[in-house]
């Protein structure tokens, strides 16, 4: 009998551990996983956005490339070998990428501040909002206090420059 009371004990402890390590877990704001995830995702979109015939054959106005935006283009028009990025294809597979590797308790706000695509150049900002948990809620009791509040924003910005090195495709 008395080994019994100290399972239901343990037992009792174990889950109200639980409670509070998810109660604090998700009260707890952190940037560090979202900056990962914004750098490996933005360096990788870049990497799926290369413009394989412009690379071979040359960037430019002159046909080889139909879309492009002379805003974001400061390339030399007809030089084979220079690096670029087609916008479109970057911001499909960033958000792919995104949404693959993202919380699912968090909301966010991806905004697309400056895309070059010669060179290869985005400025991307990354709002994460996190909310409490429904534990948390409840615990406060609908009480506000003028420091509290429901939710914590946190901003991330990037700006990547995709470079490359020519002679690091001769070794091999």
């Amino acid at each position: 009998m008395q080994s019994s009371i100290w399972g239901f004990l343990f037992l009792i402890l174990g889950i109200l551990g639980i409670i509070l390590i998810n109660l604090f877990g998700n009260i707890t704001v952190d940037n560090e996983d979202m900056y990962y995830i914004l750098k490996e995702v933005t360096e990788a979109a870049m990497i799926d956005a290369i413009d394989y015939q412009a690379y071979r054959v040359g960037v430019g106005y002159d046909g080889v490339t139909e879309d492009t935006d002379p805003d974001s283009m400061h390339c030399i028009a007809g030089v084979p070998g220079t690096i670029r990025i087609v916008e479109e294809k970057f911001i499909e597979s960033f958000t792919r990428r995104f949404v693959e590797s993202a919380r699912g308790n968090t909301s966010y706000k991806i905004s697309f501040d400056d895309i070059d695509e010669c060179p290869p150049k985005a400025t991307i900002t990354l709002t994460a909002r996190e909310s409490y948990s429904l534990l948390g809620r409840i615990l406060k009791n609908g009480k506000r206090i003028n420091y509290e509040t429901d939710s914590a924003e946190i901003i991330n910005t990037l700006s990547a420059i995709l470079e490359y090195r020519p002679e690091d495709s001769n070794k091999k």
